[in-house]
């Protein structure tokens, strides 16, 4: 099932040119026949996720909702310095 997913470095970076190139002139019906191309056929849920994301990143709506989504600090992380320093001179 893995293997269904692997493709070869120059079929990479022929995709790769592709997608540039469709970005570069916002051609959605170029990008469709592209994913066609590689095997994600329309019926396929990543079908309408790229879709919907090229066309998000065409009108500028993704760089909004990356900026109204809320920043979690990993648990494991450690504290900054200035917040280290602070929790020593707390009173106790």
């Amino acid at each position: 099932m893995l293997d269904k997913y692997k493709h070869t470095y120059a079929e990479r970076n022929a995709l790769r040119r592709d997608l540039k190139r469709i970005l570069a002139n916002n051609d959605e019906l170029e990008l469709m026949r592209i994913l066609r191309k590689y095997g994600i056929k329309d019926e396929d849920s990543r079908f309408s996720e790229i879709v919907q994301s090229f066309r998000d990143l065409r009108s500028g709506k993704t760089e909004k909702k990356k900026a109204e989504q809320p920043t979690r600090e990993s648990p494991s992380a450690k504290p900054a310095p200035s917040q280290a320093a602070d929790s020593r001179d707390a009173p106790e």
